[in-house]
């Protein structure tokens, strides 16, 4: 029971990680066009990694990271640190950019229909920001942020602090990618997630991972 827990755990990472598709940036994008850039910072909160089956899941619903998480999310204002290390990586590429503030509802974005083209293109249909917003590309950088809990079936064997970043560079003439990135940071966590002053080794561990998340989004562009 515990072997197909775990194999059911591990299928089902590698069934998530294969959907992502990696492009590394296009060099066309440092033309004279200009980019839209929309920033979504989901609230803070738990991912889990490692092998679980469905019940194990159902036993660590993770609500009682829950309430810590929401006292320490305060101090980090991971949306305005992003838009700060865009704006300096955009201007060192003497790239032109604009930030788009009106949310986007990515899911309920409508389906893009692909042609019969060897090109790649985004799921999600982003042409009609064209006009909207005036800008001939959009750079779309989704962030989730908090604590990354390891389990072996019900059992926690690791916390670590961590940030996933994926973005998408889309050229609004035909949709088409001019990149797709998807990457996770993670800092270890220096002692008790819950101890410290103001749970200092959980801020510390969720800082670092926002600091690594940084060092390898400049490595991107």
């Amino acid at each position: 029971m515990k072997l197909l827990k775990l194999t059911f755990g591990l299928l089902f990472l590698l069934i998530v990680t294969s959907c992502v598709t990696t492009l590394p940036l296009n060099q066309q994008f440092y033309n004279t066009k200009k980019v839209g850039v929309i920033l979504q910072v989901d609230s803070i909160g738990m991912a889990r990694d490692g092998g679980q089956g469905l019940l194990d899941m159902a036993l660590t619903s993770g609500n009682r990271f829950t309430e810590t998480l929401k006292k320490v999310e305060p101090k980090f204002n991971l949306n305005e640190t992003l838009k700060s290390e865009i704006t300096n990586i955009l201007n060192s590429k003497n790239k032109q950019f604009q930030f788009i503030d009106k949310k986007i509802d990515y899911q309920n974005l409508t389906n893009f229909e692909k042609p019969n083209s060897e090109k790649k293109y985004s799921k999600k249909d982003f042409r009609n920001l064209k006009a909207i917003n005036n800008v001939d590309e959009i750079l779309f950088v989704k962030v989730k942020y908090g604590i990354l809990v390891s389990y072996s079936g019900f059992i926690e064997l690791d916390k670590q602090g961590y940030v996933n970043i994926g973005t998408e560079v889309i050229d609004l003439n035909d949709n088409s990618l001019l990149q797709q990135e998807n990457f996770q940071t993670v800092a270890k966590m220096n002692g008790n997630w819950k101890k410290g002053e103001d749970f200092g080794n959980l801020t510390n561990s969720i800082n670092d991972a926002i600091n690594n998340s940084i060092s390898t989004l400049k490595t991107k562009f």
